[in-house]
Order: structure tokens, then sequence, then C-alpha cells
């Protein structure tokens, strides 16, 4: 009897010794010091493509389109930042606009986004002059363009993120953006740390 109950523990023994080594192979060890820097460093980019992908589905689905732009799919654009892309894609591809299904398109750089489509919500990361180009090439179309880069709306985007504390929040020219008959939703304008009426 006494054998049985010995074998009996042998067995547990291995058997708990088994599952923590298929642990440890699987990843499921103590983290390192190198692997917790790194996820603190993506926990930033991933917080802020989170709240820029719930901002842009918000200006996609909160603001009055012209009639001609309320048939087929709504289209939004990313240019120059895969991991917004990928948030919107993994968070709003099967969501509606309106009675519009939402489809989602990256872009490398503003020079591949020359002969896309025609787009509702353009987001263009880069700054500077590209975002001037961008800006110039969509005149007199009923495209919203929205940026995230430092005098954004002076360089024709409607909508610019700014940090404010550690928060991410927008400018906003309503102005600009009703000229090309978009009208901005109330609860959009609320949000906005600057806005033109």
């Amino acid at each position: 009897m006494r054998i049985n109950a010995q074998v009996k523990t042998n067995v547990r023994f291995r058997t708990l010794a088994l599952r923590t080594a298929v642990c440890v192979l699987l990843g499921c060890g103590v983290p390192t010091e190198s692997s917790l820097a790194q996820s603190e460093s993506l926990d930033e980019t991933d917080t802020r493509a989170i709240m820029k992908a719930n901002f842009l589905f918000h200006f996609a689905a909160s603001n009055e389109w012209p009639a001609s732009s309320k048939s087929g799919d709504f289209n939004v654009a990313v240019i120059g930042n895969e991991r917004l892309f990928e948030e919107l894609v993994d968070k709003y591809a099967f969501k509606m606009v309106g009675a519009q299904p939402l489809k989602i398109h990256a872009f490398h750089d503003v020079e591949s986004f020359k002969g896309a489509p025609s787009m509702h919500l353009i987001y263009c990361d880069p700054g500077g002059d590209a975002l001037s180009a961008l800006a110039k090439s969509l005149e007199g179309k009923p495209a919203l363009l929205v940026a995230d880069s430092e005098g954004a709306l002076e360089r024709g985007a409607f909508i610019n993120f700014v940090a404010v504390g550690n928060r991410i929040r927008y400018q906003i020219n309503a102005d600009q953006a009703r000229e090309k008959g978009v009208l901005i939703g109330n609860k959009i304008m609320s949000w906005a740390v600057t806005s033109t009426p």
C-alpha cells in the first residue's frame, strides 16, 4: 500500500513538472525586464492608436455629409500610420456610417494616395509640405482631412490632433469643413480644444 501512495505522489510531481515546463516553453514564464520595457513602449503607441481610431469613427458617424456622399461605401483613408489602420480595421471594419458600410484603406505615404478612389475621411500622419500637397489635391471634394502635426489647420487640415497633458484632443476648423459641405456635429464641436464656429 505504501508503494502505491508513493507512486501516486511521483506521478503528481511529474505531471506538475511537465505542466510547468510546457508553460515555460509556451511563454507563460515570468516576464523579463526587457519584455516589460518593450510592452510599456507599445502601450503608449497602442493607446494613441485606440484613441485616434475612436475619434476618427466619431468624426465619420457624427457629422452631416453632403447628399452626394451618402451612397456606396463610406471610405476612410489612413496615410502613414499602420498601427492606426490596424486599430480601425480591428474595431470598426464592420460598422456602418448611417446606411453606408465603413471601408478602411491604408496608404504608406501621400504619394501612394494619388489615384485613390474618392474618400470621405482622410487621416494623414505626415505633416509639412506633404500635408499641404494633399490638402491642395482635395480642393473641391467633400472630404474631411484630419492630421496630427504642428500647424496642420493652416496647411489645410480640418481637424488636427493635439496632446493636452497626457490626453489626445483635437483642434477643428468647422468653417473650412462647412465650405466643403460637411457640417460638423455638435458632439464633435464640444470635444474640440479650439474651434472656429
